[in-house]
């Protein structure tokens, strides 16, 4: 928009009589719903990519993700990552969070079931706590 089209909506707004406050409210709600439009139109409300999809720096894709833990595993990973943190150099204390600690311990729990199927730790610990018919 040219310098000498510029026009201040607010300041109209608050100055301006009746109608020109109609006028200058219509205009900035049009703004407001064509801005809307094309920010929606880049990200749509319902897609995972605006909603649950995640750029790692490493480039990694990641969904976001919500499970209950138990206070004791809670506090547990707490200390782990406090720990993991003593040990790492200062450069590399940024990398370390609880969500990289599950993904990994994740990730060996399900090599070794999918390596070792029932006998794997995994399926060992789920079913102790499950009555055998």
């Amino acid at each position: 928009m040219a310098a000498k089209n510029k026009h201040d909506i607010m300041d109209a707004l608050l100055k301006g009589s009746v109608e020109d406050a109609s006028h200058e409210t219509s205009s900035l709600t049009q703004l407001i719903h064509r801005t809307g439009e094309k920010t929606s139109a880049k990200h749509p409300e319902g897609s995972a990519s605006s909603r649950e999809k995640k750029e790692s720096p490493g480039g990694d894709s990641k969904k976001k993700s919500t499970h209950y833990l138990s206070e004791e595993i809670f506090a547990d990973l707490d200390d782990a990552r406090d720990k993991i943190n003593e040990l790492v150099h200062q450069r590399l204390k940024s990398r370390v969070s609880k969500s990289r600690i599950v993904d990994q311990a994740l990730r060996m729990i399900l090599k070794e079931f999918e390596e070792k199927g029932e006998k794997s730790h995994l399926i060992k610990e789920i079913l102790k706590d499950i009555p055998q018919k």
